[in-house]
């Protein structure tokens, strides 16, 4: 489980487990520099602290969290990525990297430390139902923090002709997971984002919550 950029993988592993994400990200050996337009849409204007990017990739959100002043623990299943993204880190921005611990697991299963003032988790694929993992998110984050978790909307026809099934979520995937009394959903909403290959366009359309959990 990855963050997730580029759609098509390897066809001769099963969708999503930890093979399946060696085998793509060693076959795409080219990553995004940029941070996730919706993170930096919902995270900008929080104040710094701890924070989970679960399902790290090669490690793009991780640095600008971490340049932002944030203590950041990035979690993927992938050693390769998570192997570039360390190296990556260390080459662009020493003093962001020294704020990241990397660590591969399987997050479906591994048990976070502590909890987190921001839980952060973009196009992750898990091979357990989606509410059951937003909820496992969910209890990773603090009192008083926030959980955003973005991800390929149902209706996105780009990603449903690139990727299989499972890749895609709606909103009540997430907002289903949160237990009434313990959160509040500032935003559940799908939204439209342009990307550029060469000189053609795509327009994909993301799943979007960010929800606080109370202090209490």
């Amino acid at each position: 489980m990855s963050e997730h950029h580029d759609h098509p993988g390897p066809e001769d592993q099963p969708a999503f487990g930890p093979q399946w994400w060696e085998q793509h990200y060693r076959s795409h050996p080219t990553g995004h520099d940029s941070p996730g337009p919706q993170l930096v849409a919902e995270a900008s204007d929080l104040p710094a602290g701890t924070a989970l990017d679960a399902g790290c990739g090669r490690g793009a959100d991780a640095v600008w969290l971490a340049r932002r002043g944030w203590q950041v623990t990035a979690v993927d299943v992938s050693a390769t990525a998570v192997d570039e993204a360390t190296d990556r880190a260390a080459n662009l921005d020493p003093e962001a990297a020294s704020r990241i611990t990397w660590v591969v697991a399987d997050l479906t299963t591994w048990q976070p430390p502590r909890r987190y003032d921001l839980v952060v988790s973009q196009y992750v694929h898990p091979r357990v139902p989606f509410s059951a993992f937003v909820a496992r998110l969910a209890g990773a984050v603090a009192p008083g923090g926030t959980l955003l978790v973005v991800g390929h909307d149902h209706a996105d026809e780009h990603s449903a002709a690139h990727a299989p099934e499972r890749a895609s979520i709606g909103l009540d995937a997430v907002t289903g997971a949160l237990a009434p009394q313990l959160w509040d959903v500032d935003v559940a909403e799908s939204r439209t984002r342009h990307l550029t290959h060469g000189s053609t366009g795509t327009s994909i359309r993301d799943v979007v919550v960010k929800a606080h959990r109370r202090p209490v």
